[in-house]
């Protein structure tokens, strides 16, 4: 079949965190924030409230998402290195734990990658 588009499309991505946050005195539950930037080492993040201190720990869940099928991790802890409130929202630098879980772990490289072929192609075409 010939192409038709005027334009090469992408493979589509998208990817999905939550953190896991303390409710009262014990109970907690997870939020929806957005991501603004990945490595296997840690994650920026935008969240609508001030949900996080400097220096403390928090639960990260993960998923990519594309055409193809999604990576998951279910649970990875974080440290939060970094916080500013700008017009967006609340951002959060977390840097995940040095030495997760070897599922974690290679679930974390494998989003990576996928993340960077994306960007490489995105760049080519452009």
């Amino acid at each position: 079949m010939n192409e038709r588009r005027r334009e090469q499309r992408l493979p589509w991505v998208s990817m999905d965190a939550r953190i896991k946050v303390r409710k009262g005195l014990i109970g907690s539950a997870w939020v929806d924030v957005e991501v603004v930037d990945y490595n296997r080492l840690g994650i920026g993040i935008i969240a609508a409230d001030d949900l996080l201190k400097p220096d403390s720990k928090v639960q990260v869940s993960l998923r990519l998402n594309t055409e193809v099928g999604e990576i998951t991790v279910d649970q990875v802890t974080a440290s939060v290195r970094h916080s500013q409130t700008d017009e967006h929202g609340y951002f959060f630098g977390l840097e995940f734990e040095k030495t997760p879980s070897e599922g974690v772990s290679e679930s974390l490289q494998r989003i990576e990658g996928i993340l960077n072929r994306h960007q490489g192609l995105a760049e080519k075409v452009q």
